[in-house]
């Protein structure tokens, strides 16, 4: 049986929405949805980048580069920012 494909919870969507109109930078957002679903993969938090701003994939990939590489706030801020 396949596994129905992963649907982003609206209301962390819509906070993060809210979170970056209060001038909050992507780090900051990526370090909320860390603390809100600790138990999801980069490719996740790309999924939430997306279906909240509308990013392209290419846009939202260092989103996975802060959770599995060790991208910096700074950098990641810098890499999504361009994009907003």
């Amino acid at each position: 049986m396949q596994t129905p494909p992963y649907i982003p919870d609206e209301r962390i969507v819509d906070e993060l929405r809210r979170l970056k109109s209060l001038g909050q930078p992507p780090s900051a957002l990526l370090k909320y949805l860390k603390n809100e679903l600790p138990e999801l993969s980069g490719l996740y938090f790309i999924k939430y980048f997306r279906a909240a701003f509308g990013m392209s994939l290419k846009a939202a990939k260092p989103v996975a580069g802060w959770l599995t590489m060790g991208l910096s706030d700074e950098r990641v801020d810098q890499f999504i920012s361009e994009e907003w």
